[in-house]
């Protein structure tokens, strides 16, 4: 009988798995191997693509980034004033961040966090909106800091006046408020301070200067003190009082004229030189004199051009000039083509409440030239001469007028250029002439049509008889 060779089911399924499980492995490892390779390929492809597009860029940031200071503990200042100090980056981003980048996108912090009194080394830390951003290099990346404690001290003010008053005038010692006040900073810099130091410039002053100064710490040396601050309101109010010297007065000078001028021609300008003098004397005489002196007749008959002539001044007797008995006058001769002299009551602008003003003059004489039909239509409500006294304290004051004219009306000249003011408080027993005081005014002349035949008769109203009459305009 034939036999058969039998095996158990189990011992032939146990043979060909391991078979089974030696080929499948080989597959996937190779499957696997060129998936890697594929995405490989791929990305570097999209790399290429997208740089390509949108490449990286290194370069530097226009803009340095101011520093910022954070974490001080209270009671503590830094010895080193880092306001203006600010760091410059390196960076690397695509070209569309660059092309979105600003200043403000980035920030660069030294944080003194637990810090104390000393010297520390404390690096820059940079902080950006744009994670694509890269900051490559921080252009100075470590600073040394100093760290005090902060104190306060009382100290007193120190007023300085730089330059001096006029000739003939002397300033006395300045009255300022407050006294003393107080500085601040880091201990190291505070003790170094003595005094707060406050300058003054009279610039030749003629009356009592007022002035609000900033105040600066300096230290012994008057050298200014970095790092510390006056308590507000940091400034001081001086008051320097200026007065004239006893038997000195400075006055305008009044160039007297004489004679008209050629047929045909006119009177434009009027001029001294120096056209104020300072006069010597007894007070007494000094007193009685006004705030102009006149000079000898400069003759202008038959003139077709400028006069020019060195004159002798009219002084009171026992009265004499320092700057000599003589000044050189000047009048400005020129060919008609429309002008007249004016006498103009003196107005007063912008005079302080509770005051009082007095002038030596009630009236100047005014130049005034433009086209005939203009100067013919004007009455004597279309021109002013205005003191402004805006500002001004009591005392004696040398004020230029301010002349008012209509459109088309060209102000050549102002006999005399200064008007001496002097301004007073009020009180029940003050004698003096309380000048007419006027808002802002606008003078509105109306050209009128005259026909050409018609003559017009320029001769200009002389002004040497104080005090000068005033002209009367016809109206057409």
């Amino acid at each position: 009988m034939k036999q058969l060779n039998l095996q158990p089911e189990n011992e032939t399924q146990t043979t060909s798995s391991p078979m089974r499980a030696r080929i499948r492995p080989r597959f996937q490892l190779a499957d696997i191997g060129a998936l890697l390779l594929s995405t490989v390929l791929a990305l570097t492809i999209w790399l290429i693509a997208v740089n390509q597009e949108n490449p990286l860029i290194v370069q530097e940031l226009e803009t340095p980034i101011p520093l910022t200071v954070v974490g001080l503990s209270d009671g503590l200042e830094v010895v080193q004033d880092l306001s203006t100090e600010s760091v410059t980056l390196d960076l690397r981003a695509p070209r569309s961040s660059w092309e979105n980048m600003r200043p403000g996108d980035f920030r660069a912090v030294l944080d003194l966090t637990g810090l104390g009194v000393g010297e520390h080394d404390v690096n820059v830390r940079i902080t950006r909106r744009d994670p694509q951003v890269t900051v490559l290099d921080v252009q100075r990346p470590e600073y040394t800091i100093t760290i005090d404690r902060r104190l306060e001290k009382e100290v007193p003010v120190q007023v300085e006046v730089m330059d001096g008053a006029a000739f003939g005038y002397e300033f006395l010692q300045p009255i300022y408020t407050p006294m003393t006040v107080t500085v601040r900073g880091p201990e190291s810099q505070v003790e170094q301070v003595v005094r707060a130091r406050a300058e003054i410039f009279l610039r030749s002053a003629k009356s009592q200067v007022e002035r609000t100064q900033q105040l600066v710490p300096v230290d012994a040396q008057n050298r200014p003190v970095d790092r510390v601050e006056v308590a507000a309101p940091g400034r001081v109010q001086i008051v320097v009082p200026v007065e004239q010297w006893p038997g000195r007065k400075e006055v305008a000078v009044r160039v007297k004229l004489s004679g008209p001028p050629a047929n045909g021609y006119r009177l434009s300008a009027v001029r001294s030189e120096p056209s104020t003098v300072v006069l010597q004397g007894d007070p007494d005489i000094l007193s009685q004199v006004p705030g102009f002196v006149e000079t000898e007749p400069l003759d202008l008959t038959g003139a077709t051009s400028d006069v020019r002539k060195r004159v002798a001044l009219l002084l009171p007797e026992g009265v004499t000039s320092f700057d000599g008995d003589f000044v050189m006058a000047t009048a400005g001769i020129t060919p008609i083509v429309g002008g007249v002299t004016v006498s103009e009551p003196l107005i007063v602008r912008g005079l302080g409440p509770g005051l009082t003003a007095e002038t030596a003059l009630q009236e100047v004489d005014v130049i005034l030239s433009g086209p005939i039909p203009l100067l013919e239509s004007m009455n004597e409500d279309d021109v002013f001469a205005i003191l402004d006294l805006t500002g001004l304290v009591a005392g004696t004051h040398t004020v230029a007028p301010t002349i008012v004219v209509p459109n088309g009306i060209d102000q050549e000249a102002v006999i005399p250029e200064t008007v001496e003011v002097v301004i007073r408080q009020r009180d029940a027993e003050s004698g003096g002439l309380l000048l007419p005081q006027v808002p802002d005014v606008e003078a509105t002349a109306i050209s009128t049509t005259v026909t050409p035949e018609a003559a017009v008769d320029e001769t200009p109203t002389p002004s040497n008889t104080p005090p000068p009459a005033p002209v009367e305009m016809q109206l057409p």
